[in-house]
C-alpha cells in the first residue's frame, strides 16, 4: 500500500463518524473497515492507495484499488466541493470505475468524468441490501446430505475466476487476495470435493462471486452459501452484512429478501473510457 501510517491512523478514526444515522453510512463504514482489514495482514499490498484529509470531520477518504475508486464523505454543506477537489488531484486514464458507490455521490463522480476529458461508458444501477446482524445469527444452516461448507483455499480461485462473469484481466490475483484475507464460503460434494457453490467477501465489504456450478442449480444451494457467510460475519461482530443486487436480477432481489435482506440504498457502478478511445 502506498501510504503513511498516519493515514491509516485516520481512516481507523474515520469510521466512528460513519456509525451515526446507522445504517445510512454502512457501506462506507464497511469499506473502510474491509481495506483497514487487508492493510493489517499485508501493509504492502500492490496497487492500493488510501487518501484521509486531517480533518476527520468531513469524513472524507478516497481509496484507489487497481482502477477502482471508492469514496465517502458525511453530507454537509462544504462535503461535495472538498470531495470533486480531491478527486481532481487524482490521474484518470480511463477504464477507471466507480465501484459500488452510493447514489448521494453520483453528481461528484460525473462531474469529475467530465472534468478529465472521460467519456461514461456504463453506469449500472444496484440495490445496496443489509441484514442485521440479529438477524444472520438466527439462520440455520445445514447443507444438503453429501454436501460440506467451508472456507475456500486459494485452489479454488481459479475455478471461481473461470466462472466469475464480472471477472477482469487481474482477476484470478484479486480473488486469491481476498480468499487469503477475508470471509469466504464455498460448498463442496463430498464424493469429491468438488467445489459446486461459493462466495467471496469483496474489498469494500460487500459478499461478492455468489455462484453456483450451473449442473447445481435449484437445490437452494445459493441460500445455502448466503446464510453460511452471513452467519460467519455475524459471529465476527459484523453489526450489518452488505451485498449489492442489480436492479433487474429479480430472482437475487427475491432470493436476499427472503432472507431477511432489505434494501437500504441505491448504488452505481460508473465504468469509464478515455475519449481517444470512443
Amino acid at each position: 500500500m502506498d501510504h503513511q501510517p498516519q493515514v491509516v491512523q485516520q481512516l481507523e478514526g474515520l469510521k466512528s463518524f460513519y456509525t451515526r444515522d446507522w445504517p445510512k453510512y454502512c457501506k462506507e463504514y464497511y469499506c473502510l473497515d474491509t481495506f483497514l482489514d487487508l492493510h493489517k495482514w499485508d501493509s504492502q499490498l500492490k496497487d492500493v492507495k488510501l487518501y484521509a484529509l486531517p480533518n476527520l470531520e468531513l469524513g472524507l477518504f478516497v481509496i484507489v484499488d487497481r482502477y477502482q475508486i471508492f469514496v465517502g464523505f458525511l453530507e454537509a454543506e462544504s462535503s461535495e466541493s472538498v470531495l470533486k477537489e480531491s478527486l481532481l488531484k487524482l490521474d484518470f486514464f480511463g477504464m477507471n470505475q466507480f465501484a459500488s458507490m452510493p447514489k448521494r455521490y453520483f453528481t461528484v463522480a460525473t462531474d469529475i468524468i467530465k472534468a478529465k476529458n472521460l467519456k461514461l461508458d456504463i453506469d449500472i444501477i444496484t440495490y445496496s441490501m443489509i441484514l442485521r446482524k440479529e438477524e444472520a445469527l438466527c439462520l440455520q444452516v445445514k447443507p444438503t446430505v453429501g454436501f460440506s461448507l467451508k472456507s475456500l483455499s486459494l485452489e479454488d480461485a481459479q475455478v471461481i475466476y473461470e466462472n466469475w462473469k464480472y471477472s477482469e484481466h487481474d482477476g484470478l490475483s484479486f480473488i486469491q487476495r481476498q480468499i487469503c484475507y477475508n470471509t469466504s464460503v464455498g460448498l463442496y460434494k463430498d464424493e469429491d470435493n468438488e467445489l459446486v457453490a461459493w462466495c467471496i467477501k469483496a474489498q469494500d465489504g460487500l459478499l461478492a462471486a455468489l455462484q453456483v456450478k450451473p449442473s447445481y442449480q435449484r437445490r437452494g444451494f445459493g441460500a445455502t452459501i448466503v446464510k453460511e457467510y452471513s452467519r460467519r460475519e455475524a459471529e465476527q461482530g459484523r453489526d450489518t452484512i452488505t451485498e449489492i443486487v442489480f436492479s433487474e436480477n429479480k430472482a437475487s432481489l427475491n432470493l436476499f429478501q427472503k432472507l431477511g435482506f432489505r434494501i437500504n440504498d441505491q448504488c452505481h457502478w460508473l465504468y469509464t473510457v478515455a475519449t481517444n478511445e470512443v
